[in-house]
C-alpha cells in the first residue's frame, strides 16, 4: 500500500510538473512567415507558419486543463477563397504541437479574438458594416456559438467590449443565436 501511494504521488507531481512547465510562443521568421514554438521541460517543438499573424493568444479554450496556442492568421481556404482571418488552435500532445484545429471561419467576417474564462471572445464584422462581439464555447469539432454579448453595433461600442473582462457588459443586445455559427443552422 505504501509503494501505490508512493507511486501516485510521483505520477501525479509529474503530470502537474509537466502542465507547469509548457510555453507557447511564437517567433517571426520573415515578414510573412511566423513559427509557433512549444517548450517544456524536456521538449522543443516548431511548427510552421507560412501566413501573415494577427493575433496569438494562448489559454485553455477545450477544458482540458491545458492551455492550447491560438494563432490568428491571414489566409484563403478551400471553402473561402478571399483571404480572411482565420483562427488556428495548437495543442501539446506529449511535447509535440498538434492542430486542434484550423477553422476556415466562425461566423461573420472575423476582426479579432481573445480567450477569457476558458471561451473564445470574437469581434465580426457583418455586411452591413456594424460589428458583433461573439462568445463561443468549444466543442467536439471546435468552436460552437454560445452567444452574442453585443450585436450590430459600431465599432467604437464594440472595442471596449470586447476588451472588457466583464462576462455580461451588454446584455441588453445580447441574443442566443448566431445566424451564420458553427453548429447553427445556415
Amino acid at each position: 500500500m505504501f509503494f501505490r501511494t508512493v507511486i501516485v504521488s510521483l505520477l501525479s507531481w509529474l503530470c502537474f510538473t509537466d502542465l507547469a512547465a509548457q510555453a507557447f510562443s511564437l517567433k517571426q521568421s520573415s515578414d510573412t512567415s511566423h513559427v509557433l514554438v512549444l517548450t517544456t521541460d524536456s521538449t522543443r517543438d516548431e511548427w510552421r507558419l507560412p501566413y501573415p499573424v494577427y493575433q496569438f493568444c494562448v489559454g485553455d479554450v477545450d477544458g482540458d486543463g491545458n492551455d492550447e496556442a491560438l494563432v490568428g492568421v491571414v489566409k484563403a481556404t478551400r471553402f473561402y477563397p478571399e483571404k480572411g482571418n482565420r483562427i488556428f488552435v495548437f495543442k501539446n500532445r506529449d511535447g509535440r504541437i498538434r492542430p486542434l484545429w484550423m477553422g476556415s471561419k466562425l461566423g461573420e467576417e472575423l476582426v479579432d479574438f481573445r480567450v477569457a474564462d476558458g471561451k473564445l471572445i470574437s469581434m465580426e464584422r457583418l455586411k452591413d458594416g456594424s460589428y458583433n462581439v461573439d462568445e463561443w464555447e468549444w466543442s467536439r469539432f471546435g468552436p460552437r456559438f454560445t452567444r452574442y454579448i453585443t450585436t450590430h453595433a459600431t465599432i467604437e461600442y464594440v472595442k471596449p467590449i470586447f476588451n472588457s473582462n466583464e462576462k455580461n457588459i451588454d446584455d441588453n443586445h445580447a441574443g442566443d443565436a448566431h445566424p451564420y455559427g458553427m453548429g447553427a443552422a445556415r
